[in-house]
């Protein structure tokens, strides 16, 4: 995955990562699980909903052979990550969605690998 890769919520969310690292992808930097973790979702249809405020650090997707600095790089194939965190109290919808954390859909939008 890259800068150029699209980070959505099942609400329509966008996360909008951000990188510099010299292994790029048609131009562009790859991500890291650390380059996405944290992140604000903006843009959620429901932004009352705790669950879905900030990236949690993903489980899968991670480059097996494919590192940037010893670091695995993101892939799109396997790329799990939860969304969550704090804030105000609101009351619980009716009817109530199930609990647990949102989740993230990746698409890489590109083909071709460079290094330098």
């Amino acid at each position: 995955m890259t800068q150029a890769s699209t980070l959505t919520c099942q609400s329509k969310g966008v996360v909008t990562p951000t990188a510099v690292h010299r292994l790029t992808v048609a131009g562009t930097s790859v991500l890291t699980a650390a380059d996405v973790v944290g992140l604000f979702v903006t843009g959620c249809l429901k932004p009352e909903q705790t669950r879905c405020r900030q990236v949690m650090p993903p489980v899968g997707g991670s480059a097996t052979r494919l590192t940037m600095d010893g670091v695995p790089v993101l892939t799109t194939t396997g790329f799990t990550a939860a969304t969550g965190g704090v804030g105000p109290p609101v009351p619980q919808p009716v009817p109530p969605e199930p609990p647990g954390p949102g989740k993230l859909r990746a698409v890489a939008n590109q083909r071709f690998l460079t290094g330098e």
